[in-house]
């Protein structure tokens, strides 16, 4: 039973990083294109030299692609505190189970 616990569990936190890195690209795509539209010259002179059409596009596709790193690194710690709090109630329910009891 402990098992397919953890088991959902898992699935369920991949679940929501899974979610929060496509969040994270649609939001970081949507700033792109944001900037894109409000100042083209400078996703011009910062992206490419020759992306005349579909700037927008192309600023989308780039804020994606970085949102999708921007996302993994986030998942990761997430990942990484997931796994420290699990070994640090590990490590504090066997220290408890050490103790003597008091008669």
């Amino acid at each position: 039973m402990n098992t397919e616990n953890s088991t959902k569990t898992a699935l369920s936190f991949f679940g929501i990083i899974l979610a929060g890195a496509l969040l994270s690209a649609l939001v970081g795509g949507g700033f792109g294109a944001l900037v894109a539209v409000i100042s083209p010259d400078f996703v011009k002179s910062l992206f490419c030299h020759n992306a005349e059409n579909g700037l927008t596009r192309y600023a989308f596709a780039v804020g994606m692609i970085w949102g999708v790193f921007i996302g993994a690194a986030m998942s990761a710690f997430a990942c990484f505190l997931a796994a420290v709090i699990k070994i640090l109630r590990i490590r504090f329910e066997y220290q408890k189970n050490q103790e003597p009891s008091k008669p």
